[in-house]
């Protein structure tokens, strides 16, 4: 008999590359169906609702899909026609969640519905100052998720921007 060995890890090797697809695959064709199943039974599904930005650029200012209120990026702009507020990158954080802030209360939310957010820096070594006053703004315990990177360049010489997802439940129509 040849190596029984040889021939158990080519087996196995074998079955563990066929069987992940197949379940994935699977996975997805149920969650697939369950989704439209969930949209015919609540008549269609939900359209995005787009709120324009009150600034002369083309962007919404947040965007409206399903449960989820997705914001547009947000800078420490002084929001008077002057660019950034003076003061570096704690100055900028603080006027940025001053912006952010206006913008969920608008929507009838604040910083606790926050689940996502995109931190982009113009310079990473002022990562430990953004965090400082980052933390303050968040339960500490129930900060949401976070993604963070380094950019070559921000609207208006922007040292940092940041974008958020906020959960926002809709009233389904037959409520």
């Amino acid at each position: 008999m040849k190596n029984p060995i040889l021939i158990l890890l080519i087996f196995l090797t074998v079955l563990s590359s066929c069987q992940p697809e197949s379940v994935n695959q699977e996975s997805l064709s149920t969650n697939q169906e369950a989704s439209q199943t969930k949209g015919l039974a609540e008549g269609k599904m939900q359209e995005p609702v787009f709120f324009p930005s009150e600034l002369p650029y083309p962007f919404s200012s947040a965007v409206q899909v399903g449960d989820i209120l997705y914001l547009s990026g947000e800078i420490g702009d002084a929001g008077n026609g002057t660019g950034v507020v003076p003061g570096g990158i704690e100055a900028e954080t603080h006027q940025m969640f001053k912006r952010i802030q206006a913008t969920l209360a608008q929507h009838g939310l604040g910083l606790e519905d926050v689940f996502k957010c995109t931190v982009m820096l113009a310079d990473m070594s002022e990562w430990p100052a953004f965090n400082q006053v980052y933390a303050t703004y968040f339960e500490k315990g129930k900060y949401p998720t976070r993604s963070a990177m380094g950019v070559n360049g921000l609207a208006l010489g922007a040292r940092v921007e940041m974008e958020v997802w906020a959960y926002n439940p809709q009233k389904k129509a037959s409520e």
